[in-house]
């Protein structure tokens, strides 16, 4: 018997509140985090140089994810107090 999985996701009810907005990157803080597959370290270099170079992001910083565990409370805490936005990479 063969068993077929849809990975296509059905809408979430809108919960009526709207999800913030970072109107540009230019002068901003973005946090990148990574848990270190050697994929996610080599987009994180280069997303950090883009961010820089394109978007005019005033600072990048590379916050460490667990490889195979979730982020600690602490990071979390630090990523909401510096970043004002943020990439979450988990890449394989």
């Amino acid at each position: 018997m063969l068993t077929i999985l849809d990975p296509v996701g059905s809408p979430r009810e809108a919960s009526g509140t709207s999800v913030p907005i970072v109107p540009t990157l230019e002068g901003r803080t973005v946090g990148i985090l990574t848990n270190h597959w050697k994929s996610m370290d080599r987009m994180a270099a280069h997303m950090a140089a883009q961010l820089k170079e394109v978007y005019r992001a005033a600072a990048v910083t590379v916050y460490d994810i667990p490889i195979n565990g979730a982020m600690t409370p602490e990071v979390r805490q630090r990523v909401i107090d510096e970043c004002d936005a943020a990439i979450v990479g988990l890449a394989n």
